[in-house]
């Protein structure tokens, strides 16, 4: 598993694509065609990809891989799933946590900004 040295901060991301429902991740301040890149501990990236279900994806978790496979119902045949790894990240303030990549630089994810 990959170790990245940068300091991940905690964050709320929402996509439109599941109205009315937030997840709680990690952000580096990566963005993506402007769009947020967050990473997910184990138990919410499966919040995420079960979420998601609803919009026709369909994803299953590699244990020898460490990553979750996931791929659209309406790709064709011979789409190549997304694969998010495991990776060993930096916490601000100390620690680390290993997080997985759900839709980062792919998924069109924004930041929920506190009140």
């Amino acid at each position: 598993m990959e170790t990245v040295m940068d300091n991940l901060q905690k964050a709320t991301f929402s996509i439109d694509s599941i109205p009315e429902t937030t997840f709680d991740g990690y952000t580096n301040g990566d963005t993506w065609n402007g769009w947020a890149c967050p990473y997910f501990e184990k138990p919410e990236a499966e919040r995420v990809l079960q979420a998601s279900e609803a919009n026709h994806y369909m994803w299953s978790y590699d244990s020898n891989q460490d990553a979750f496979i996931v791929r659209s119902k309406d790709d064709p045949e011979d789409y190549e799933p997304e694969i998010f790894e495991a990776v060993r990240r930096h916490v601000e303030g100390g620690g680390e946590v290993i997080v997985y990549g759900i839709g980062a630089y792919s998924w069109i994810w924004e930041v929920v900004e506190e009140d």
